[in-house]
């Protein structure tokens, strides 16, 4: 019996607790710093934005691409202890170093090439045209892992003649509705950004799938 009403004293606390933080939560003060931050936030991102374009972009997929290494490595496989530091550090390398401003550059040729409209037949174009540069994106992460891993170039085209086509169709399942939303509802100088967002999920897969690619040739080797 005491048993049972240490339970019930319990669970009423966490009840309390509970319906204590609904009130902070519904709370319109609560809101609106939030809110304030944000935009405080928001302000302060695209000032960087429109003085240093590309080293906030590098900053950002940099911090992207460690947050990915570490959902890959944490989560996915489950390392725990076993975390690969040098992994993680070539693939917020890689990300800031290659992908960042290459992607950047897409982004800006893309607008560039068919124009700032974000109509529907314009976005399609452009989705159509970035898609032409994710052959040439992952290949060069790819590449680039390699060369930071120090391995000899044969071992690097094997692993991308192996992988490419996987990565491609995963990445264009991806990738395709993203960049849709992004052309029709999104600037151009905030595109980055949210493609960012996704590319968390999406890096955790590609670092993923270049490690796994890599366990397999090993085993056959």
């Amino acid at each position: 019996k005491q048993w049972y009403q240490r339970r019930v004293r319990g669970v009423n606390r966490a009840a309390d607790d509970f319906v204590a933080l609904l009130s902070v939560i519904c709370d319109s003060s609560v809101w609106a710093v939030m809110a304030g931050r944000l935009g405080s936030f928001r302000k302060f991102y695209e000032r960087l934005l429109s003085k240093h374009q590309y080293a906030t972009n590098v900053v950002a997929t940099g911090s992207v691409f460690l947050a990915g290494d570490l959902i890959s490595q944490q989560l996915i496989e489950g390392r725990g202890r076993q975390h690969e530091i040098e992994r993680t550090g070539r693939s917020v390398a890689v990300g800031a170093g290659f992908i960042a401003p290459f992607v950047t550059f897409a982004y800006n040729t893309v607008d560039k090439v068919i124009g700032s409209s974000q109509t529907i037949v314009s976005s399609v174009k452009k989705v159509g045209l970035i898609a032409c540069f994710s052959p040439l994106t992952n290949t060069g992460y790819m590449l680039f892992n390699g060369l930071l891993k120090g391995q000899n170039f044969n071992d690097i085209i094997l692993k991308i003649r192996s992988d490419l086509v996987e990565i491609l169709i995963v990445g264009y399942s991806v990738w395709l509705p993203t960049h849709f939303s992004l052309f029709v509802f999104v600037p151009l100088q905030h595109r980055l950004l949210i493609s960012n967002i996704v590319g968390v999920i999406w890096t955790g897969y590609l670092t993923y799938a270049a490690n796994r690619a890599a366990t397999k040739q090993m085993d056959v080797l």
